[in-house]
């Protein structure tokens, strides 16, 4: 989340009660008052869909450790021990499994875009199967739109849409006039400053994204050894005329300060545009047994602003104003990978990042 610190603050408050229901001792986890063990994805059963449309089913693998538990079997639980019933005095979920739920989701979607009233278990351990998937589409379909006919009509539309820049939804009466009536709706977006402009006081563009080593906080890749030693710790990245202005070389300890926080951390000389600083969003404080920052803050949310897309509510990770300050000459080259975005900017005696035998794995059946 944007502004780490504010979001500590709220979830520490004591009138707070916090329940994480997750696989890890994450951070979150560790401000929380109960905490409930969730199987993961191997130890339950389910159907995903991918972003292609393509719906799959997961069997389970294994029985979950110790007292964890499915998400859906803690979640029927919970809805029983709370007695929640719907109009008609019966309980509010009927379901003793996920193909239950699997079933009311087909309900669901009947009739509309994505319709799954076609799919079942068994037809899903055949192979995954695009939706809409009904009556009328039997095996699935490959592609959406072919004949250049949209849902955009005033019968079959989920919705019409929003302003970009404030938010609001677009009113029946409005939609109307557009006339749309299946054609395809584009909208244009005029340019729009970002939230925080850079200042005297915060000279900098600072931005944040990923490492091709680590997924979203670590608590996966963080325990795969190769993952790891590709890109152990959290960094920092600025161009090399910033760096020689500011008087930070290679693996130097590096302060990125804005108007919410800062990071304490190394710095790798890039290639990235002058004025920008980069910083991976991937590092915490979760393997720590901290739910913040010690000595050092190392995650770069500390820094971003609560400010989010009026429309999709993303927040503004990417745009915040700040400065950096040389901390203490450093002793090693910054953690950062060699490869990709992060390679350093002519800096020969950085060791190269390469796999070697411990990246290779062997699988048997």
């Amino acid at each position: 989340m944007p502004q780490a610190e504010r979001i500590r603050r709220i979830l520490g408050r004591p009138e707070l009660f916090l329940v994480v229901q997750d696989l890890y001792l994450t951070e979150t986890a560790l401000l929380a008052d109960v905490v409930l063990p969730a199987a993961g994805w191997g130890e339950k059963q389910g159907a995903f869909t991918n972003a292609d449309r393509t719906v799959h089913l997961s069997d389970k693998a294994v029985e979950p450790p110790g007292d964890a538990r499915s998400d859906l079997d803690i979640f029927l639980d919970y809805a029983r021990r709370m007695d929640f019933r719907r109009d008609d005095g019966a309980p509010l979920l009927d379901w003793t499994g996920p193909e239950d739920g699997f079933r009311a989701w087909q309900e669901c979607s009947r009739g509309k875009l994505c319709d799954y009233t076609g799919l079942s278990y068994e037809r899903l351990r055949r192979g995954g199967v695009r939706w809409p998937c009904n009556d009328e589409h039997p095996d699935g379909t490959a592609r959406l739109y072919v004949e250049g006919v949209f849902r955009t009509g005033m019968e079959v539309a989920e919705t019409y849409g929003h302003d970009l820049l404030t938010g609001a939804s677009t009113k029946p009466d409005a939609y109307r006039r557009l006339h749309v009536d299946g054609r395809a709706f584009l909208k244009a977006a005029d340019y729009t400053p970002p939230h925080e402009e850079s200042c005297d006081a915060f000279p900098l563009r600072y931005t944040t994204g990923r490492t091709a080593y680590h997924f979203h906080t670590r608590t996966r890749t963080a325990r795969a050894r190769q993952l790891d030693r590709a890109a152990p710790a959290a960094w920092v990245e600025l161009s090399v005329a910033d760096a020689e202005r500011l008087g930070i070389r290679e693996g130097d300890l590096a302060r990125v300060t804005s108007p919410r926080g800062e990071l304490v951390v190394p710095a790798r000389v890039g290639d990235v545009r002058e004025g920008t600083v980069f910083a991976p969003f991937h590092y915490g404080y979760w393997d720590s047994g901290s739910s913040g920052p010690g000595e050092r803050p190392t995650a770069a949310n500390e820094l971003t602003a609560t400010e989010w897309d009026p429309v999709s509510k993303q927040p503004v990770f990417k745009v915040a104003a700040v400065k950096v300050e040389k901390v203490e000459d450093g002793t090693a080259p910054s953690p950062a990978p060699t490869t990709a975005a992060s390679r350093p900017a002519g800096a020969a005696d950085v060791p190269a990042t390469i796999g070697g035998r411990e990246a290779e794995i062997e699988e048997g059946v």
